[in-house]
């Protein structure tokens, strides 16, 4: 027979890290890499067939879905999952959602209203039920109700780089799930109904703030302090090979002690992520192992880590067996960024209003950079300008309370950073003084807070006029 010749390949082709990857993922979920389970490389090796690099690059993919950790910078478990961590993630996937909802152009429309709250009662309906199944079996309805939500929530418009956040949190969140108690899934029904309504029969403009009320009562169920990973299960080998050395028991403080030793693949995606929001490297521009090598001092294997890390931040694309080159963003990308990143700073504001006030020394720190940050005013954005806005911004919100919602701002700034220094954003005279202004005189309490006058300030970041519009229709 004729030997068919379609368009593209039949078989996809799959790169070895992205097999193991997938593999290490369903070993955790399935319980095969069991909670507090270290993964040695020549375990991995012998298990998967494959040699150490593309190990590496899994596992700290892996790390940076919150599936494995390292202590101390020296071994690799995979996490325990917790109750405060799943709530934790719930909490970051309501802002994510409270996000999307509000970045739509002109509120939500009435069919986008209805499937969004036709996906937070499937959510509810699985936590109802999952009281009467097995913890294992809950979780996944859980989850699988949670990724169901979100890829309605994808198709919405402006949505994409929300989806694409939540569907991150997915992973974990299907792995602490089982942790949570029946009175606690029954709280995270009445919460998913209660937002359901919203949508359904009140105002749309009530839906953010009553999340936020749901949800810092169900946060206030648990303390945020960080627990010490604990209850590894080290005697079961990893695939079936040597045995390991006795768990540490839960509390241990022995490893928890360590000194935490940077990996050199973190110095080397520090190096490149300045060079690329400092302009050293420019977008388009291709990066060649080889080069990279010879300017880095260092072997492939680190650098391959930190390019994955830069892909997901949208500061770099990785073409398999093609190109690696710094990503060129369009202001459209950067609205993008700035319309989620300013939502999830001031949900984690009105949040922290509503648990009982932010961080006083942080609110202060803002009206002492009136002199400084107003000079850059009107100004094409800098990544010194940034370096100071951001982690003041970041503090005068109380964004660290919650390690979840840590981690996607740590995605989300630098795609946000690179965008904007490229497409020379600005800030408008007097914005920040504007905003150093409200926040002195902001009131407590969810409805009020710092959170709007923090959206109102990252939402001031914008081209300027004269290539706004043709650049995105003139929605900026």
């Amino acid at each position: 027979m004729p030997v068919p010749t379609p368009a593209r390949p039949v078989i996809p082709r799959r790169l070895h890290k992205d097999a193991v990857y997938d593999h290490l993922v369903e070993a955790v979920l399935d319980g095969t890499l069991r909670p507090g389970e270290r993964l040695r490389d020549a375990d991995c090796e012998d298990w998967l067939g494959v040699s150490r690099t593309p190990i590496r690059i899994a596992i700290a993919k892996l790390e940076h879905v919150q599936l494995v950790e390292s202590i101390g910078g020296r071994s690799s478990f995979v996490v325990v999952p917790r109750r405060e961590t799943s709530l934790d993630l719930l909490s970051s996937g309501c802002a994510l959602l409270a996000a999307a909802h509000d970045s739509l152009p002109g509120g939500p429309r009435d069919h986008e209203r209805v499937e969004i709250a036709e996906g937070l009662r499937a959510v509810a309906d699985a936590c109802v039920t999952g009281p009467t199944s097995p913890a294992a079996t809950a979780a996944g309805a859980v989850a699988d109700s949670w990724d169901d939500l979100w890829s309605v929530v994808a198709g919405l418009r402006a949505s994409g780089l929300a989806a694409r956040h939540a569907r991150r949190l997915g992973l974990p969140l299907r792995h602490h799930l089982r942790e949570l108690s029946s009175s606690d899934l029954v709280r995270v029904a009445d919460l998913a109904s209660d937002a359901a309504r919203h949508l359904e029969e009140g105002d749309p403009l009530d839906f953010t703030p009553g999340l936020v009320r749901s949800v810092a009562s169900l946060c206030g169920l648990v303390d945020r302090a960080d627990v010490v990973p604990g209850g590894r299960d080290a005697s079961r080998p990893v695939g079936g090979s040597r045995p390991r050395a006795a768990p540490l028991a839960d509390g241990d403080q022995r490893l928890h002690d360590l000194p935490v030793r940077r990996r050199l693949s973190d110095d080397v995606h520090d190096l490149v992520l300045r060079a690329v929001l400092d302009g050293t490297l420019a977008p388009d521009e291709r990066l060649v192992d080889a080069e990279l090598i010879a300017w880095l001092g260092v072997s492939r294997t680190p650098i391959r880590h930190a390019l994955e890390r830069l892909d997901e931040t949208g500061l770099v694309e990785l073409a398999p067996n093609r190109y690696t080159r710094i990503a060129r963003p369009d202001a459209a990308e950067v609205v993008a960024a700035r319309e989620l990143y300013a939502g999830l700073v001031s949900w984690s504001a009105d949040l922290a209003s509503a648990a009982g006030g932010g961080d006083a020394d942080a609110l202060a720190a803002v009206r002492r950079l009136d002199a400084v940050v107003g000079r850059a005013e009107g100004r094409a954005m800098t990544l010194s300008t940034l370096s100071i806005l951001a982690p003041v911004i970041r503090r005068a919100v109380s964004a660290g309370r919650s390690r979840a919602l840590s981690h996607e701002l740590d995605v989300l700034e630098p795609r946000l950073a690179h965008g904007a220094v490229s497409c020379r954003f600005e800030l408008p005279p007097g914005s920040w003084r504007s905003f150093s202004r409200a926040v002195a005189g902001a009131a407590p309490g969810a409805d009020g807070g710092v959170g709007p006058a923090v959206a109102a300030f990252v939402r001031s970041l914008r081209p300027p006029a004269d290539r706004a519009l043709r650049a995105v229709g003139g929605s900026v």
